[in-house]
């Protein structure tokens, strides 16, 4: 998936609070070939992450898709955490 398409989902996701939700609200604009795997892959974050940002979105696309990829997972653990723990204060 191309950097336009992963912003796009980043743009969705700030506007509506969580990726599934961002991914319906940028949805007209993604290409047919890859909204399903767009959609997957905002439902992945959503329920394995909690989040995304610009600096991480490459990664967290690379861990979807890789997901035996054991320094890849590491990362999206670490991130997961910090977001669960940024979310309870």
């Amino acid at each position: 998936m191309n950097n336009n398409i992963l912003f796009s989902l980043l743009h969705g996701a700030s506007i509506t609070g969580t990726f599934t939700e961002g991914y319906y609200y940028v949805e007209e604009m993604l290409p047919a070939n890859k909204s399903k795997e767009a959609l997957k892959f905002c439902k992945w974050i959503d329920e394995n992450v909690g989040g995304a940002a610009p600096a991480n979105i490459n990664m967290l696309y690379k861990a979807f898709k890789n997901p035996k990829e054991e320094s890849l997972q590491a990362e999206v653990k670490q991130l997961s955490e910090r977001i669960a723990y940024i979310r309870s204060l």
